[in-house]
Parts: C-alpha cells; sequence; structure tokens
C-alpha cells in the first residue's frame, strides 16, 4: 500500500455522498426515497433509514454500490413491516408427516 498517497478528504466524502444520492434517486424515477440517509466516511456508504419492503432496500443498496468511487455499501436499512414467513412445505393435513415417529403403525405397500 502505498504510504504517501493523500487519505479521502471531508470535501471528497461529500461529492461522493452527492454522486450517491443521485445514483439512488435515478433507480427511483429521479425522486429520493423518504426516510433514508447517507453517510460516507473513507469512500465507504452506510444507508440508514426506514423503507417498505426488502425490494426496495435492495435496490437501494445497488444504486449506491455502482457509484464510481465507493470502496463499499453497509445497508442499515429497517423495514417498516416484517417480510411474510415462507409458506409450509406440506399443510399438516395434507398426510405427508415428516416425523416418522407420527406415521401409523404397519403394513405398509408400495407400488413399484
Amino acid at each position: 500500500m502505498n504510504q504517501n498517497a493523500p487519505s479521502p478528504s471531508a470535501a471528497d466524502d461529500e461529492a461522493l455522498r452527492v454522486a450517491v444520492r443521485a445514483e439512488i434517486a435515478a433507480a427511483f424515477d429521479g425522486r429520493f426515497p423518504d426516510g433514508v440517509a447517507l453517510e460516507v466516511s473513507d469512500r465507504r456508504v452506510t444507508v440508514r433509514g426506514c423503507v417498505e419492503d426488502v425490494d426496495t432496500a435492495q435496490r437501494i443498496e445497488k444504486a449506491a454500490a455502482v457509484s464510481a468511487g465507493v470502496l463499499g455499501v453497509h445497508n442499515a436499512l429497517s423495514l417498516r413491516r416484517e417480510p411474510r414467513s415462507e409458506a409450509p412445505a406440506q399443510p399438516e393435513d395434507s398426510g405427508m408427516q415428516a416425523d416418522p415417529s407420527q406415521r401409523p403403525y404397519g403394513q405398509i405397500n408400495h407400488k413399484v
């Protein structure tokens, strides 16, 4: 690593913050998402705030990451509502039971 290279200044970080903000706004049809804040330190971006869903959070993170000069993005966004839970693989009344101890006793004939 070159120790003579100048470290990024606060002005460089501010210019990068403006560029990242513009990139995120472009991803949302020119409108920066409400409730989102950007922090830039040493060319590393942190996005904070509260958004509607996971898709919005991922779009913001991706837009911030593609900005020229960004070394990394930390997504500290939270969701206004929790994502839906995954549906179970088999309904409980389907007859398909994963636990062998719950199967009925007796002979089971399988057609081959």
